[in-house]
């Protein structure tokens, strides 16, 4: 048996040792868990949290015992949560504990930045130490006397950006340990002094108005009483002003308010608020107040406000800009508590569009506020009739409900929105939107979907549309991310494309616009840069090569370069918003080239083409440009244009074009068989119809001048020739019969119309003697040795001096020409024997002109193999 007691003396360190690892078994029975226990100079435990019920009250990570005399923790990270409470607790009492020093160094409450925070005790005298950056609050509390006070210095600007001042606090009272809140031994006085409050201003070094705030809080019990003066203007953000008034003073038991007295004015972009607030001096925790809205902002709220509630009027209110409209249909009263219900029965409306709510009621407890109703848009929005509604709940547990749908409909367009909200929950609130609809006969879908990570939302956006009318195929897509932080933007990426398509003969190849730096949607306007890549036009006897180019966006700015490479060709567009619409310059630049002239009624040689000019754009576009050619070669079939140099003013008033030169037209030469050359003229034209003045051209040693001349025209135009050499005309024959010298002249009266010109009763006559021998050649031996009568009249005209020559011309619209030939003179060979010929000729001349263009380019041809 003494063995046994003496056995039995070894189990009491045994169970000294024992006890600490029972009582961490035995915390979770009480709500408290433990994980990770471990040693760094001391005991440690990874992580330490309180529940109660489903709820973590309290979560504590790195915590570790670093003494026992006094006891010293020290904690890593310690976050506190809001719980909703199971019950009435009963008063809080601090309990004796022995002398200890806890610290926190990152001590979180709910969504507030974190702060170092320090506790110590000893013989009942609490010390609490907060600090954040440059800010410091000290609290201490005497459990003996039950005195307590707090003290310190609250800076503005680390707690929340673009704030500025401090705030000094100080306070004291009593609380003996244990005693119920509403009793009347609870009871301190706090005074709040805030000097330089404002906003900081990024368009200013001192920023906007600030002002010194002073606010002075007594209680006892639940009895309280509230003074608050402002001795400057104040900022209040999104550039609203609070300006000194009557100083605020109210007094209430807990949520109820027996008095309250203040006269507050703000002034801001949208307008004056002014609030007024008087107490009944014949009734305890009675009295009224109205808000008066005035300058932009419209209409007032009057209110009554008694020890448990606030009544409020029906009121409506508007603001100018933007214009909408709130509007609360029937009284409502609003409990003053810390927990509550109230139905809320509004309509807003925006320009002519209009929300309304019904069975709408809002339901609050601490650190939770739901609506629950549901909301019908109507009326017009942009011009279109505008339909939806949705029906559910919303707070911040999250949105639930009926799906969300809006519908826009007019002659042109049929869109239905719909976004269902089951799943909208936090902390990211997932939300996606179809679009369903038809543009015209164009219809389209189109999907968005939005997720929040912190401060920034962002997603993907999809959507197709077509095929486009008139085309086989064509259909265009949408795909890119977006983000919103501060301001939206679509991701670099992003892609707008149309597909192949055909129209009539003519296929279009894809064309894919492209996102190279993120589209900023800002006040401005968009910012960002794109790429352009459409792969070209194919028609039937025409092709367009690949063009490729960058767009720019810059707010109310934006430019565009284009290039077509194998072209060789660019064109550069800017502008900027202008009034109510946009104006800008482009610019073009083009060396002409073979390539180019496929399925065009002319063939681009050579010479470079340069465009530049201003645009405009309201309600139509207007054009001013200047069109410059260098050097130009042109060919019409057999008919070559050489040299040609022209400058021409281009413009567009929105209904019809202009053309018209700014310095003579010149072309070197134009062959038509008949060699032109050294053509200048003025020219104007809509296109539709050309007019040509001051021509003059150099024609077969003489001239060619007309006034005016106009294509197409009915009327007749007259063009003047003079001083032409018989000798050049003479040179034109293929097989040389006559020999002619002296000049000629006179005028033919064209009549130009769409597709033909005419002559009627030309006249042309001999300026110089004339001359005419008839030269040996099969043709003229031909005609001698077929008729007597014939040869003997060659021998007349062989050789002659002639004195007159006269000759009408006529030729129809089909190119055949009726000439009447009258010669007069003497044969010096016969004894100046005097010669009278008359003569008539007929020939298609267009038939004539072509043979000459032929022969002339299978001259050329032979000449250039011969030099080979």
């Amino acid at each position: 048996m003494s063995f046994r007691k003496k056995n039995l003396l070894w189990l009491i360190p045994l169970c000294l040792l024992l006890l600490p690892v029972a009582a961490l078994l035995a915390l979770p029975l009480f709500g408290v868990h433990w994980q990770g226990p471990g040693w760094r100079q001391g005991p440690t435990l990874d992580a330490l949290w309180y529940e109660s019920g489903d709820c973590r009250l309290a979560e504590a990570h790195g915590v570790r015992l670093g003494g026992l005399r006094p006891l010293t923790v020290s904690v890593d990270s310690l976050g506190i949560n809001d719980c909703p409470s199971e019950g009435d607790d009963g008063p809080l009492s601090l309990p004796d504990l022995p002398a200890l020093e806890v610290t926190v160094w990152a001590l979180q409450y709910q969504d507030y930045p974190p702060f170092l925070a320090r506790l110590d005790q000893a013989a009942g005298r609490w010390r609490v130490q907060a600090e954040f950056r440059d800010s410091e609050l000290n609290g201490e509390y005497r459990k003996s006397s039950g005195r307590w006070r707090l003290t310190g210095t609250v800076r503005a600007a680390p707690l929340r950006q673009g704030v500025t001042g401090e705030a000094r606090i100080q306070g004291d009272g009593q609380w003996p340990s244990g005693t119920p809140f509403d009793s009347e031994r609870f009871q301190g006085e706090l005074t709040v002094l805030g000097q330089g409050l404002g906003l900081e201003s990024p368009d200013s070094d001192t920023g906007g108005p600030r002002g010194d705030l002073t606010v002075r809080a007594r209680w006892t019990g639940l009895d309280w009483r509230l003074r608050a003066a402002l001795d400057e203007p104040l900022a209040l953000g999104a550039g609203w002003v609070l300006t000194p008034g009557r100083e605020l003073t109210a007094e209430g038991q807990g949520a109820a308010l027996r008095r309250a007295d203040a006269d507050l004015v703000a002034r801001g972009p949208q307008g004056r608020a002014a609030l007024n607030l008087s107490s009944d001096a014949q009734r305890l925790g009675h009295g009224e107040g109205r808000l008066t809205l005035s300058e932009g902002l419209d209409g007032q709220i009057d209110f009554q406000w008694f020890e448990d509630r606030v009544a409020l009027a029906p009121f409506r209110v508007r603001m100018a800009d933007p214009a909408v409209t709130v509007r609360l249909r029937e009284p409502v009263a609003v409990p003053l508590a810390a927990e509550g219900e109230v139905a809320l029965p509004l309509e807003a409306a925006y320009q002519d569009a209009t929300l309304t709510t019904t069975d709408s009621r809002v339901y609050w407890r601490a650190h939770d506020v739901q609506w629950q109703g549901a909301v019908e848009r109507g009326g017009r929005w942009q011009g279109y009739r505008l339909s939806g509604g949705w029906r559910g709940d919303a707070g911040p547990t999250g949105v639930h409900g009926e799906p969300a749908r809006v519908r826009l409909r007019d002659a042109d367009l049929d869109l239905t929105a719909t976004v269902p909200v089951a799943g909208v929950t936090p902390p990211h609130w997932p939300v996606t939107a179809t679009l369903e609809g038809r543009y015209q006969a164009i219809p389209f879908s189109a999907r968005a979907d939005a997720r929040r990570d912190g401060d920034t939302w962002a997603g993907s956006v999809s959507g197709r549309g077509g095929p486009l009318p008139d085309l086989d195929g064509g259909v265009l897509t949408l795909d890119g991310r977006w983000d919103f932080a501060e301001r939206p933007r679509l991701l670099a990426g992003a892609t707008v494309a149309l597909s192949r398509a055909v129209r009539e003969r003519l296929l279009i190849r894809p064309i894919t616009a492209r996102l190279t730096t993120p589209l900023v949607l800002a006040e401005d306007g968009p910012h960002g840069r794109l790429s352009l890549n459409a792969e070209g036009l194919v028609a039937e006897r025409w092709t367009l090569p690949p063009v490729t180019g960058e767009a720019r966006l810059n707010g109310t700015a934006f430019g565009a370069d284009l290039r077509v490479p194998q072209w060789d060709t660019t064109l550069s567009l800017s502008g900027r918003a202008r009034g109510r619409g946009y104006a800008g310059t482009l610019s073009g630049a083009a060396p002409l080239r073979p390539v180019m002239s496929r399925g065009l009624p002319m063939s681009l040689q050579g010479g470079d083409l340069s465009l530049d000019g201003d645009w405009r754009w309201t309600d139509t576009l207007t054009l001013d440009g200047r069109l410059r050619g260098r050097d130009l070669a042109l060919d019409w079939g057999s008919v070559q244009a050489r040299d040609l140099d022209l400058e021409l003013a281009l413009g567009w008033d929105g209904q019809r074009p202009s053309l018209a030169t700014v310095t003579q037209l010149t072309l070197a030469r134009l062959d038509v068989g008949v060699p032109i050359t050294d053509i200048r003229m003025d020219l104007d034209s809509d296109l539709s119809t050309w007019t040509v003045r001051r021509v003059h051209a150099d024609l077969l040693g003489g001239e060619l001048r007309a006034p005016r001349l106009t294509w197409p025209s009915p009327g007749w135009q007259p063009v003047v020739l003079t001083r032409i050499e018989l000798e050049q005309l003479a040179a034109l024959q293929g097989e040389p019969a006559v020999s002619l010298s002296g000049r000629v002249g006179g005028y033919i009266p064209l009549q130009l119309l769409p597709d033909s010109v005419a002559v009627n009763n030309g006249r042309l006559a001999n300026e110089t003697p004339l001359s005419l021998a008839i030269l040996p050649s099969s043709g003229a031996q031909a005609m001698a040795q077929s008729n007597q009568a014939v040869s003997i009249a060659l021998d007349a005209l062989n050789p002659l001096r002639i004195d007159t020559f006269q000759a009408q011309v006529d030729m129809a619209a089909d190119g055949w020409l009726d000439a009447r030939v009258t010669i007069r003179g003497q044969n010096p060979q016969r004894n100046n024997l005097p010669v009278v010929f008359n003569y008539t000729h007929r020939e298609n001349v267009l038939e004539l002109l072509r043979s000459l263009r032929i022969g002339d380019q299978i001259t050329d041809q032979v000449m250039t193999e011969s030099k080979r």
